[in-house]
């Protein structure tokens, strides 16, 4: 049985840093950040070119950038235009230094007997 209570921020923290992380723990997808970063918004196509990838799979890489907030695609006329969403970085830091600095709150966020319930994702 999972635990319907609200997440805590604690809670929203990790899920928001694994998500982040997950993202971000990929080199092709750090590749496409970099370039973003550097280069500004460009379209799809043209990402695709730069990075060396086929349209598909610069697509599945970029669906996964933008369910994580790290990119902002935008429909202009028969072209997808990416923009890097620079307030995901502030996110992670901020979430960061919530976690290293002690402040997150993580050591009441779990109890132990709910543990072993809420642990579904392993992956």
């Amino acid at each position: 049985m999972i635990n319907s209570a609200p997440e805590t921020p604690a809670e929203q923290d990790l899920r928001r840093l694994r998500v982040l992380y997950r993202a971000l723990g990929d080199e092709t997808r750090l590749r496409i950040v970099g370039l973003l970063a550097e280069i500004g918004p460009m379209p799809v196509n043209v990402l695709s070119a730069r990075v060396g990838l086929s349209q598909p799979l610069i697509s599945w890489h970029l669906r996964i950038l933008r369910l994580a907030g790290i990119v902002d695609p935008r429909r202009q006329g028969r072209e997808t235009i990416c923009r890097l969403r620079t307030a995901a970085f502030e996110e992670l830091h901020d979430a960061e230094a919530r976690l290293v600095g002690g402040t997150a709150g993580v050591a009441g966020a779990v109890d132990p007997a709910d543990a072993g319930e809420r642990m579904i994702d392993v992956g």
